[in-house]
């Protein structure tokens, strides 16, 4: 998860915007396949439903990781500068919130075992 927040702060628009899509893609395949990230599969609607996309995406595609992750890349393909641009940055902040939701869970795992092992005849 830690590599995919840094190469989310690597993301910006190129001159290209096929290279900026392409990038686009190597950070959400990784993101939507996520099991860590995305327990369920309809957890991924708190991510999609905030990206700016012609068609609505229906609910039957939440059913079927791989069916969402084939109709955001067709999406994405057909997106212009200012759409490309607006996604990039929500899944920026996602992941970013993510990235800071893990350190937080981590700081209160070590605090917790710190605390096990001081009052505790068998070291954790």
């Amino acid at each position: 998860m830690k590599l995919l927040w840094k190469k989310s702060k690597n993301l910006v628009l190129k001159d290209s915007i096929d290279l900026t899509k392409m990038d686009f893609y190597a950070l959400l395949v990784p993101t939507i396949l996520s099991a860590e990230i995305f327990d369920k599969n309809i957890d991924l609607k708190v991510l999609v439903e905030n990206f700016k996309v012609e068609k609505p995406i229906k609910d039957y595609l939440y059913d079927n990781r791989t069916a969402l992750l084939a109709r955001l890349i067709r999406e994405i393909e057909r997106s212009d500068e200012e759409s490309l641009s607006y996604n990039i940055l929500i899944l920026n902040d996602f992941l970013d919130q993510v990235f800071k939701l893990s350190l937080q869970n981590d700081i209160e795992l070590i605090n917790a075992v710190k605390l096990l092992n001081k009052y505790s005849r068998n070291k954790v």
